[in-house]
């Protein structure tokens, strides 16, 4: 999906509440709807007993303690009036008596109806054809809701039914209307719930806008800018935090990568020159075929430290892309440590240095890379060492790892250097200067070695004491 047609936080936020409004909304108008049904039905069903009894009691007084069909005509008169009242209302009476005399205001259809109806408590429906009446009008409804009872306290032998039915449109319309106002509610009430709640939601995200437009005046030429900390609200506080983290963490590469441009420009300019300057100089005059060759041997010298940096920079690359030793075997480190003091045998002898190897330590890594690294750190370590002071190799486990050092005594490395002595290109002031073929990638190199095969480098110095080295992860150890 593209970006244009996402749904921002505040439209979703909106749409939830919306459903949920209308699904509370519609639950509650449900609710409202019944129980308004149920108190009409309750209502219309005592208003419908009481006027079953006024009739009742209407008919006990017109008969006055004797039969019903003498006062048949009375009773008639009685009913036509309750009715032009009330048009809703329809009323019927019922007599048969012991003598034969049967009196009604219905059909016999409508005497059954009557005998079952005051039988029963509920309400009995039935149609207007079959109760024999007209309908009110258009408004009225399809049914009748009859309820019946008999007369008691009559001679032995008789028996009179009182049913009076009411039309229940009124009753339907009502609660139609009302279903349609709740309808009404629950739409308007849902659309200006999502209508707030997109206000609502549009004013709370509008410190993250503000984020949003101060993290745009970012670029390269303002990397010391970081985001300022909203007043509200704090859930932000975690998302400005680790983003500024993120920027400290790209500046301090860009920085990096700054100085290593400068550096390389800085390491590859004076070789070039040289190499340019020279081969000028031979081409200036005609030269002898043995001094060519000495200019050609001279310039092959340059290229060849320039080629070593070029791979060196290589290596370090691939390294800080994620590469991984591979071709790792069990070691046994002090081999590789006797291989490398033979290797150095020479130069040791050279500068009245003695080397001493403590510790034994199997693991498995890329022997290639380790005795690389191995040879920078002691070629660090007899720059830079006293002269006639030994240099050390030592090896050993600590906390579950390999501690592969190179201890010498010499100048003290203070904070500063330690933290920045493993950068590409990086040389301290004073004592740790560069000489003639160190470009400043040994340690860097030494701690890259360390991070392919999932480690890190160390570097402590007390007393006079140097250490430098690599912890590396174990898969076997022997002591």
């Amino acid at each position: 999906m593209k970006l244009h047609q996402r749904l921002s936080i505040a439209g979703q936020l909106a749409w939830l509440f919306a459903f949920f409004a209308l699904l509370v909304f519609g639950i509650c108008g449900a609710a409202l709807l019944f129980f308004l049904d149920k108190s009409l039905q309750h209502e219309r069903q005592h208003v419908q007993r009481t006027k079953l009894e006024v009739v009742m009691q209407m008919v006990a007084r017109t008969r006055a303690g004797g039969r019903v069909s003498d006062q048949w005509h009375s009773i008639e008169e009685h009913l036509n009036t309750l009715h032009h009242s009330d048009r809703s209302t329809y009323y019927w009476v019922f007599c048969q008596e012991a003598q034969g005399k049967a009196c009604s205001t219905g059909n016999d259809t409508m005497r059954a109806v009557a005998q079952t109806a005051s039988q029963t408590r509920g309400w009995q429906r039935l149609r207007f054809d079959a109760a024999g009446v007209q309908p009110m009008g258009a408004e009225s409804g399809e049914y009748l809701q009859v309820l019946g009872h008999a007369v008691k306290g009559l001679p032995p032998g008789d028996q009179v039914l009182v049913m009076v039915g009411s039309d229940g449109a009124r009753a339907q319309a009502t609660l139609s209307d009302f279903a349609w106002l709740v309808t009404a509610v629950v739409v308007c009430g849902g659309l200006a719930t999502a209508l707030l709640g997109w206000a609502l939601a549009r004013w709370a995200l509008r410190p993250l806008r503000e984020l949003s437009d101060a993290a745009r005046t970012l670029g390269p030429d303002r990397l010391a800018q970081r985001l300022d900390l909203p007043p509200q609200p704090t859930e932000l506080y975690p998302l400005v935090q680790s983003f500024n983290a993120a920027l400290d963490r790209m500046e301090a590469a860009f920085r990096q990568l700054e100085t290593f441009n400068a550096n390389v420009a800085h390491e590859l300019r004076s070789p070039l020159a040289t190499l340019i300057g020279a081969t000028q100089v031979a081409l200036l005059h005609p030269r002898s075929a043995e001094a060519l060759q000495e200019v050609l041997t001279d310039n092959l010298e340059d290229l060849e430290r320039l080629a070593a940096v070029v791979r060196d920079m290589l290596f370090l690359s691939r390294a800080d892309h994620g590469e991984r030793a591979d071709a790792t075997l069990p070691l046994d480190l002090r081999v590789l440590a006797e291989e490398m003091a033979e290797f150095f045998e020479s130069l040791l002898a050279e500068s009245g240095t003695q080397l001493d190897i403590r510790g034994n330590v199997t693991l498995e890594g890329n022997a290639g890379l380790l005795k690389r690294a191995l040879s920078n750190l002691l070629m660090n370590a007899m720059q830079y060492a006293q002269a006639g002071t030994p240099i050390q190799i030592t090896m050993g486990i600590e906390h579950g790892q390999c501690e592969l050092a190179v201890v010498n005594q010499g100048p003290a490395i203070d904070e500063a250097t330690r933290a920045r002595m493993f950068d590409r290109f990086y040389r301290a002031d004073g004592v740790r200067t560069r000489d003639a073929g160190h470009v400043g990638l040994g340690l860097a190199i030494v701690r890259a070695v360390a991070k392919m095969h999932g480690g890190g480098v160390f570097a402590s110095s007390a007393q006079g004491v140097n250490r430098i080295g690599m912890r590396l992860p174990l898969t076997q150890t022997f002591s």
